[in-house]
Parts: structure tokens; C-alpha cells; sequence
């Protein structure tokens, strides 16, 4: 019976062969573009400057029709940061206790088929002209036209705060000393007293087609639109009555 024998080293040729034969084959055919995709390639990212130009055009349609003279500062983002490109137009707005001007942070998200949003740092600064004083003022004065003037001023906060129209302060009551060049805020003032404690009034009875006027004494301090106690002179009954110009009260029949 003849011998079998082994040849190992033909084996190894045909091997190497086969290899080499394998390694021509994805040469002309690459691997589909999944796989590329899990050798490490990523998808699209959002563009940083976009986002940030989005957080500038927000701000600057909130805060032009209030303050034209303004600066806009918008803190670059992370060069790090690897958001997934957006297929909807981006969005900024203010998040919960946001304002502007001042510092602030602005939200900038994307309402596409992969929602994210990030939050940039910015700084606003606003000037206007705003009521000051010239003069210290009293607790409990009224605010004079000599009291008061415009001064162009930096706005922090909502514009709400200020007061732009000396016509606003005019005539109302400083609820606690002012000093002098404060910028006036509608806090700060209380609306002027049309009666006051001790004052003969006269008491207005309207009824349907009827108005009957008395006198009286008011009891109270009150400004347009408050209640107040009135104690009628012929009756010496005390009523509660709107005021609601000087020196009149209205009541109901």
C-alpha cells in the first residue's frame, strides 16, 4: 500500500493564493455605505455659527421696537459641541425668567424629525432716555415738573420698569425718599391722593335715572379708583364709595 504523502509547503502557496486573490476583490468592490458609516464617518452637524446667528436675530427683533440704541454681544459656543445638522429652519427664544436687556441666555432649538436645544450666553446693552430726578424728593411728595427730566440711561430689565413719559410721574406720590438723579421707576410711585383723611367731600348716590349728591367727610386717604369710607354730614352713617375725581366719591343707591 502506497505511503500518503504530506506537502505543507504547497499548502501555504495555495493559502497565500486564495488571500491575495480576496484582497483584489474588495479592491474593485468597496464595502456599502453602512459599513463605511460604522467604520467611524459621522452625519452632518449644525453649523455653531448658525446657532449663534439665530440667538443674535432673536434678540435683536425682541428689543428694536423698545430700544434702537443697542449693543448685542453673543458668547461663541463650544467648538466641541456636535449637534445633529437641523431639516427645520432653527428657533430662538427666552427661556423662563430670561430678560432683556442685560445679561441673559438665549434658547436656540431645532423643531426638526431630531429636536435639541442649547442655551447661548449673551449680553444686551440698551440705552434710552428714561425719567430721573433732579432733586432729592420726600417720602409722600408729589412729583413736580421741576422735579423730574429725561437722561439717557443703560436699561437692565424689562422696559416696563422705566418710565419714558415725564407726563407718567407728573402728579403721583414718591412712596419713599428719592435721591437725586435716580432713575424713576413706576415702583417707586404711588398714584396721586384725589382725598384725603379729614376732607369734606361730596358723596355722589347714583341710581338708575337717579344722582343724588351729599356731603361727607372722608374717612381715609384715597386715590382714583380705591375705596373709601365716608361718613355722610346729615346722616352720620358711614358708607364705603369710590373716588373718583377730587373731592367726590360714588356710591350706589
Amino acid at each position: 500500500m502506497p505511503l500518503a504523502i504530506h506537502e505543507p509547503g504547497i499548502r501555504r502557496r495555495n493559502s497565500t493564493h486564495v488571500r491575495r486573490r480576496w484582497l483584489f476583490a474588495l479592491a474593485l468592490f468597496p464595502a456599502p455605505a453602512g459599513l463605511a458609516m460604522a467604520a467611524g464617518l459621522q452625519a452632518p452637524a449644525e453649523s455653531l455659527l448658525a446657532i449663534k446667528q439665530t440667538a443674535h436675530t432673536f434678540i435683536v427683533r425682541q428689543i428694536t421696537p423698545d430700544f434702537p440704541n443697542h449693543e448685542i454681544e453673543v458668547s461663541d459656543l463650544d467648538p466641541r459641541l456636535n449637534l445633529a445638522a437641523c431639516d427645520a429652519p432653527l428657533e430662538g427664544f427666552l427661556p423662563p425668567g430670561g430678560r432683556l436687556p442685560g445679561n441673559t441666555t438665549i434658547g436656540v432649538r431645532c423643531p426638526g424629525g431630531k429636536p435639541w436645544t442649547v442655551y447661548v450666553p449673551a449680553t444686551v446693552k440698551a440705552m434710552r432716555k428714561v425719567v430721573i430726578t433732579k432733586r432729592p424728593i420726600l417720602r409722600g411728595s408729589a412729583i413736580g415738573k421741576d422735579d423730574i427730566a429725561l437722561e439717557e440711561r443703560e436699561i437692565t430689565g424689562k422696559a416696563n420698569a422705566y418710565i419714558f413719559d415725564p407726563a407718567h410721574a407728573l402728579g403721583k406720590i414718591a412712596k419713599r425718599p428719592l435721591n437725586s438723579s435716580t432713575a424713576v421707576k413706576p415702583g417707586m410711585l404711588d398714584a396721586p391722593l384725589l382725598v384725603r383723611r379729614g376732607q369734606r367731600v361730596i358723596i355722589l348716590a347714583q341710581g338708575t335715572g337717579i344722582e343724588v349728591r351729599m356731603m361727607g367727610t372722608a374717612l381715609m386717604d384715597g386715590s382714583k379708583g380705591q375705596l373709601v369710607r365716608v361718613k355722610n354730614t346729615v346722616s352720620k352713617r358711614t358708607i364705603e364709595g369710590l373716588v373718583i375725581k377730587p373731592g367726590i366719591i360714588r356710591v350706589n343707591m
